[in-house]
């Protein structure tokens, strides 16, 4: 499971973290019974006699203050700290467990203390005004440098997922400094920024595995402080934090990885976000609001959630993950949620989470055999027809002909590839939920439409790999998927089919040598008629058929007879000039015909989300690990999130109806109706809801709503942005209420073709269900049109997209 895991809804925020970041050893199962702890150490001795044996002499692994290795990378001899750090590198990177931080005292300093001089040594080359150049020149010492950095700090990165190294990295402020400084180097836009990305993403990783015991604070303010903390007394005030403080810099470092144009510094930064976000004393530096207002922020990036918003429609299931993390994170606080119910592109936000759903699922054909009897097959042919339940529509496979007219092959043409194959697919290729494409039938339509052109000039034609990655450019929301059913799996493209173009259909145009006629006709015989009078019946008729490169010739002499063998022949090159009526009854169709039993298959798909169940069917083996694993869970946590705020917004809605028509009533009668002393709309105190989650007996959600009643008289911020923080107005967020009916269908049909995500999603199922008709009665009169379209489940805005801010 991925680090957000820890902190679902109900769930505590303090429970350990499994690290999952790929190509690093995880931790070793916990120490349980004796017999178990005795038959590890056995397995320790055995693996330091295997490092021996590797090595050719002593492995220098035994654990105390005095180790070798330890020793060796402190000593400042270059030739000792390079036999340390190759020593380390090979044993952490196959066996961190021989390796404990806690055990081998001074290893964690010794590794930080080589990362601070290569900081130290980039900073006096600055400060002589030469880093712009270094990289180029190539400084044999400051390339030593950079190399003992790198490597200490992969050595760090491998300690870090074990928990027995875990306790060090927690304690040590050198670290977060450490991690600090090297961000900051990154930061420092010199043509060398290079050198320092591959440390940069060591020490991520190594944040990413303690970050959730690191809280943050804003500049000027000191770090937050828990219920506990509070009702405690003599407890000292708190002091703020100062500039230079890791919980001051940390969140905008991150921040602006999340705009460079590294993937791989992206993915990091979003990770260590998200397991930031898990210390409930950060939950003010995440706001949104506090980043808009707060100096010295805002930094010149914007918030990450406007980043991940940007990112989300790309078609990378990695980088997914990451950010549905990072989203699902920032939806739990009700400000940021209310406040994302006021974009403009709400509707479009909604419907890309929803569209990762199935991300990565297996899908499983269900067929159910709906058979009639005789004595009901008349009955029920006159009321559903002949088939009730037709297979789903398949798309397919031209392999011969064009699926484009002449004037769009001509201008398609002349495209470089991708352009080319991304221009077609949109011209043949349409959306189709309940429709797939075989990932064969893709590549095959693909190569019948463009291998006769290829020619010396022209772009050639793309691997099978590259044409179905593709398709997700081209046609935004399909999804190549492996479909099982039974023992046979079929790769296919979810949500994909062929369009019917009637530009298309029904027409035939002539390919005689030297035709004119630009027009197409519009049936086989119109053709035929064409081709007899335009081409054949000529004085004297043409001995030989031109029709494209056919070779034929006729070994008639008589003129009559040459006219009679080409007319024959050419009707080989068009299709059936009489096909077959559709008035034709079969016997089944024939009225006196015995009636037979009805055979109706109806065809179901059955989706396995992998939602943290290792015993579900949709979850991977450890051998068969993918990062799409988890995409639609998250995108499910995020919009059950949302729900819940929908369904706070509705009932500050009516609460602030109710306040109104009070006032309007009473006249003096007090603040006017609503909830609370104030006479307000539905407010919720973050600080102190977040006090009442002892126990895991209540959600965060309802903890901020049994708050509803006032705003804590016991909150000691200031200012108005910490006030609209801990008092949330979620009447605001009524639009969201609004975009979720509208997806409504979308939902109930995930819930009931999916059973891990509908667990997570039947919660916001029947929210969504009391929001539409809490809008119905906040609507009775002067909203009958708006009320109308919920009871149909279509929201207002529903064209809108997701707009790209730069």
């Amino acid at each position: 499971m991925s680090t957000a895991a820890a902190r679902q809804a109900g769930g505590s925020s303090s429970q350990q973290r499994a690290y999952s970041q790929p190509g690093v050893a995880k931790p070793p199962a916990p120490r349980a019974q004796a017999g178990q702890a005795q038959g590890r150490a056995s397995a320790r001795v055995g693996a330091r006699q295997y490092w021996s044996r590797v090595f050719g002499g002593p492995h220098f692994l035994d654990p105390g203050p005095s180790n070798r290795l330890v020793l060796s990378i402190r000593s400042g001899i270059a030739a000792d700290i390079d036999f340390g750090l190759d020593r380390l590198v090979q044993v952490t990177s196959v066996d961190p467990d021989l390796v404990r931080l806690g055990e081998m005292t001074g290893l964690l300093d010794g590794c930080l203390a080589l990362i601070s001089d290569y900081v130290e040594r980039r900073r006096a080359d600055r400060a002589r005004g030469v880093p712009a150049f270094g990289a180029l020149v190539g400084d044999d010492s400051r390339d030593v440098l950079r190399r003992r950095a790198g490597e200490a700090a992969l050595i760090l990165r491998n300690l870090a997922p074990e928990s027995r190294s875990r306790e060090p990295l927690l304690t040590s402020r050198k670290l977060k400094k450490a991690i600090c400084d090297v961000l900051d180097e990154g930061e420092t836009g010199a043509l060398d920024v290079d050198e320092t990305t591959e440390i940069r993403l060591c020490l991520l990783d190594v944040l990413e595995c303690v970050a959730e015991h690191i809280p943050l604070a804003l500049p000027g303010h000191a770090i937050a402080i828990t219920a506990e903390e509070e009702a405690d007394e003599e407890r000292a005030a708190p002091k703020p934090e100062p500039a230079d403080s890791p919980s001051v810099r940390l969140f905008p470092l991150l921040v602006s990885l999340t705009r460079t144009k590294d993937r791989a510094l992206i993915l990091a930064g979003f990770r260590c976000l998200s397991a930031l976000a898990l210390n409930d004393k950060s939950d003010s530096v995440f706001a949104l609001l506090t980043y808009e207002a707060v100096p010295p922020l805002p930094k010149p990036h914007p918030h990450p959630i406007q980043t991940a918003i940007e990112l989300l429609p790309l078609a990378d299931a990695e980088l997914n993950l990451a950010i549905l993390e990072f989203v699902y994170q920032h939806t739990l606080l009700p400000s940021n949620a209310a406040l994302l119910a006021t974009r403009p592109e709400l509707l479009g936000i909604l419907r890309l989470l929803c569209a990762k759903f199935h991300v990565g699922s297996r899908v499983e054909e269900v067929e159910i055999d709906l058979g009639v009897v005789q004595s009901e097959a008349k009955t029920y042919r006159d009321s559903h027809g002949a088939v009730k339940h037709p297979r789903k529509p398949s798309a397919l496979v031209a392999a011969k002909g064009n699926l484009v007219t002449r004037e769009e092959l001509a201008q398609l043409v002349s495209l470089p590839e991708p352009s080319r194959a991304l221009t077609w697919m949109r011209l043949v290729y349409e959306v189709d939920p309940q429709s797939d494409v075989s990932q064969v039938a893709l590549w095959q339509t693909y190569q019948a439409q463009w291998a006769p052109h290829m020619a010396p000039g022209v772009s050639p034609m793309m691997p099978a790999s590259d044409v179905i990655k593709v398709s997700q450019q081209a046609i935004p929301g399909v999804q190549p998927m492996v479909i099982e059913a039974g023992a046979e799996k079929r790769f296919v493209i979810r949500g994909l089919r062929l369009k019917e173009r009637s530009e298309l259909l029904g027409r035939h145009r002539c390919r005689w040598a030297g035709c004119t006629s630009a027009h197409a006709l519009d049936s086989a015989r119109a053709c035929y008629h064409h081709i007899y009078s335009a081409h054949l019946a000529t004085s004297p008729p043409p001995s030989s058929c031109a029709w494209h490169k056919c070779a034929y010739a006729s070994t008639q002499t008589e003129p009559a007879l040459i006219l009679a063998d080409l007319a024959l022949h050419t009707r080989t090159h068009l299709a059936p000039l009489d096909p077959p009526s559709s008035s034709s009854t079969s016997p089944s169709d024939d009225p006196t015909a015995p009636l037979l039993d009805l055979s109706h298959i109806l065809h179901h798909a059955r989706y396995h989300t992998y939602a943290g169940d290792a015993t579900a069917p949709g979850a991977p083996s450890p051998a068969d690990a993918h990062p799409v694993q988890g995409v639609g869970y998250f995108a499910a946590l995020s919009v059950r999130n949302l729900a819940r705020i929908a369904k706070l917004a509705v009932d500050a809605a009516a609460a602030g109806g109710a306040g109104a028509g009070g006032a309007g009533e009473g006249g003096a009668s007090g603040g006017g109706g609503g909830k609370g002393a104030s006479g307000s709309v539905l407010v919720a105190s973050g600080n102190s809801a977040i006090g009442r989650l002892a126990g895991e007996q209540q959600s965060i959600f309802e903890a901020f709503a049994a708050a509803a009643e006032g705003w804590s008289s016991t909150t000691t911020k200031d200012g108005d942005v910490f006030a609209r923080l801990d008092k949330v107005d979620f009447a605001h967020a009524l639009p969201l209420a609004e975009a979720l009916v509208a997806l409504q269908p979308t939902l109930n049909a995930t819930v009931m073709s999916d059973v891990a995500l509908g667990r997570v999603l039947s919660e916001a199922v029947l929210q969504v269900e009391e929001v539409r008709r809490a809008l119905l009665k906040l609507r009775p009169v002067d909203g009958q049109a708006a009320a109308a379209a919920v009871e149909a489940g279509e929201g207002e805005g529903e064209g809108e997209d997701v707009r790209m801010d730069e």
